[in-house]
């Protein structure tokens, strides 16, 4: 009888392990529910990361329409200040042509009145005044003082010729910068900065894929551009300008142009796509 009894232990004590195993294998295996909630931990997990980042990239795009539309602002702030300015010297470019051809035109009269009135003056003496010395005397004085306002009316001139070319050096100064403004106006619009552009990678933050210049307002870059970066003669991929500051840039990394194998590093060339 107790064999039986210690057969019928043992049995129950082997099942008891067996279904012990499978319930530890049910929990902790790689199906099990261990596993399962495991799974969907992870994927909260990662949910929840994406929903971060997706808000971080919204409202960096919002702070770069905000940034680019008081750059638009103060640009067309300062094309009116210089409208403004370049008006003064516009009138007074077109008086003092005004100017000068009225001098011109009393310098002809005055002198052919001097012309006329030597003549007469001529005739005068050799016909009578050779025995008036009276006479010989006023006609010398009247030449004399037609010769002096003869001078007086071509120094005149000269000013007003000297005044003209200073108004008009100062107009073609302004109209230079006013196409200059225009011109960063239309590359700001079409998002290209400046051709000779040369500048240097800061920083790289592999992190969040974007990398910081050593250049930005100073050197003229424009947000939104492409850029270039290379490396000795050989080109490492291209840049999107994302945020521009005074003396620093961010950009992003466009890796369809990256060379396979390669990134971008601290000291690497940034040219423009513009060049």
């Amino acid at each position: 009888m107790w064999k039986y009894i210690i057969i019928a232990a043992v049995v129950l004590f082997l099942g008891a392990c067996f279904l012990f195993f499978k319930n530890n294998e049910a929990l902790t295996g790689p199906e099990g529910e261990v596993a399962a909630f495991q799974t969907q931990f992870e994927t909260a997990k990662k949910k929840v990361s994406e929903i971060e980042k997706d808000k971080a990239i919204k409202r960096y795009a919002e702070l770069r329409k905000s940034y680019f539309a008081q750059q638009t602002e103060k640009y067309n702030d300062e094309r009116a200040a210089l409208e403004a300015e370049d008006a003064p010297y516009e009138q007074e470019i077109t008086k003092a042509h005004a100017d000068l051809e009225t001098a011109k035109a009393d310098f002809k009269r005055y002198r052919e009145q001097f012309q006329t009135f030597q003549k007469g003056a001529t005739e005068e003496v050799g016909v009578e005044a050779m025995d008036d010395e009276e006479a010989l005397q006023m006609v010398g004085q009247r030449i004399a003082e037609m010769v002096a306002d003869n001078e007086a009316l071509k120094k005149k001139v000269d000013d007003t010729k000297e005044e003209t070319e200073k108004r008009k050096t100062a107009a073609e100064r302004t109209q230079a910068m006013i196409d200059a403004a225009k011109k960063l106006a239309a590359d700001r619009m079409a998002r290209l900065s400046p051709p000779e552009l040369k500048c240097t990678v800061a920083s790289v933050d592999a992190d969040w894929d974007y990398v910081i210049l050593d250049s930005g307002v100073d050197k003229g870059i424009v947000i939104g551009s492409r850029l270039i970066v290379m490396r000795g003669e050989a080109k490492v991929c291209e840049l999107t300008v994302t945020l521009v500051e005074s003396n620093s840039s961010s950009c992003d990394v466009v890796y369809s142009t990256m060379r396979p194998g390669d990134r971008v590093r601290p000291g690497d060339t940034v040219v423009s796509a513009n060049k």
